[in-house]
């Protein structure tokens, strides 16, 4: 009777159970922890990423991004503790970068879920975590094929008049690359040829009558639109011909029209619309000496401002036609507009009903 009771399974934790628990051999506690730290480590879990991360978008060697190459998201993973923890250490040593690439997007705008940029992640793949669904808000992402095109160098500098025949800009041209899209916005904002201007040096300190040569920096942009050059610097050979001071005038533009515009019933077809009035009054940058400038100021009737029009402008447009305008100073004088952006207008010819 009594060898079939202790025979018998001790219910759980009476005192036979704790008695017959405490004889258990140590080496099965160790492997039971084990197992239950192993089983901890396993376990999937749901976890915020205590960083913003920085999804940093790679395209192929001949495509543009024209939305933002850098995008803020902030993470919520799944996966086992261990692998959480290593990929936040990843993260860490990187800044919280991760490199996606989207060299396979196709050109064009397209619409892309957070999983399918960070599938784009050799680190994130690597992690074996998965992220949360609806984490990441789609993102719009939008790429354009690059176009090369050859752009002549202007070189920009003030505090001096240079002798034309002894300045040279070396090399002449350089290599641009951007978007396809910006080289038509390029083209179109404005009617002159498209070029790449230096940094402006000042060389009013500069010894006149004798040759000299400095490297100039490039500036990596047309008008307010960034490109790709394959020359950082250009050389300048040149030789000075006097010191000039730079002084601000404020210009009245008028209008230069075809002679028979005045005896045919032009205006009374057409109306001249202006995109913006303040461009008919613009400031502008004059040089020359401190003497001929000092004699421009007191004969500002003397300067003639306008744009011409000509029997083209007359066909209907859907945008502006820009024109740039011409400056005339008293011919006595040797003064000239500034190097740099000289004035333009915007303006249309619209038919009257």
């Amino acid at each position: 009777m009594a060898a079939g009771y202790y025979n018998q399974t001790p219910r759980r934790f009476s005192r036979r159970w704790w008695i017959a628990r405490g004889k258990t051999p140590l080496w099965v506690v160790v492997v039971t922890v084990l197992i239950w730290v192993y089983a901890d480590l396993e376990f999937t879990k749901t976890q915020d990423i205590k960083e913003n991360v920085y999804l940093d978008l790679q395209t192929g060697p001949n495509m543009a991004l024209l939305t933002e190459n850098s995008i803020r998201v902030a993470l919520k993973v799944q996966g086992n503790a261990n692998a959480i923890e290593q990929f936040e250490r990843t993260l860490k040593a990187q800044n919280y970068r991760l490199s996606v690439d989207i060299s396979d997007v196709r050109i064009g705008l397209s619409r892309m879920s957070g999983e399918d940029l960070l599938s784009r992640s050799e680190e994130f793949k690597k992690s074996g975590l998965s992220i949360v669904p609806g984490t990441i808000q789609t993102q719009r992402i939008e790429l354009d094929r690059m176009v090369e095109e050859t752009v002549p160098v202007k070189f920009e500098y003030t505090g001096a008049k240079l002798l034309a025949q002894a300045t040279h800009v070396d090399p002449q041209t350089v290599q641009i690359r951007c978007a396809s899209r910006q080289w038509a916005d390029i083209q179109k904002a404005t009617s002159n040829a498209p070029v790449i201007r230096t940094q402006e040096v000042n060389l009013r300190d500069r010894a006149p009558g004798k040759p000299q040569s400095i490297k100039v920096p490039l500036l990596p942009q047309i008008g307010n639109v960034p490109v790709e050059l394959d020359k950082t610097a250009v050389t300048v050979e040149f030789q000075i011909s006097h010191a000039t001071e730079t002084k601000s005038i404020k210009l009245y533009v008028d209008l230069l029209m075809p002679q028979a515009w005045g005896d045919d019933d032009t205006w009374e077809k057409y109306k001249l619309q202006k995109f913006d009035p303040v461009q008919w009054n613009p400031e502008v940058n004059v040089t020359g000496s401190p003497e001929a400038l000092e004699q421009l100021l007191s004969r500002g009737k003397d300067i003639e401002a306008f744009i011409k029009l000509t029997d083209d402008d007359k066909t209907p447009v859907d945008s502006w036609i820009t024109r740039g305008v011409i400056v005339l100073f008293p011919p006595d004088l040797n003064v000239e507009l500034a190097p740099g952006k000289h004035p333009e207008i915007k303006f249309k010819l619209v038919k009257q009903r």
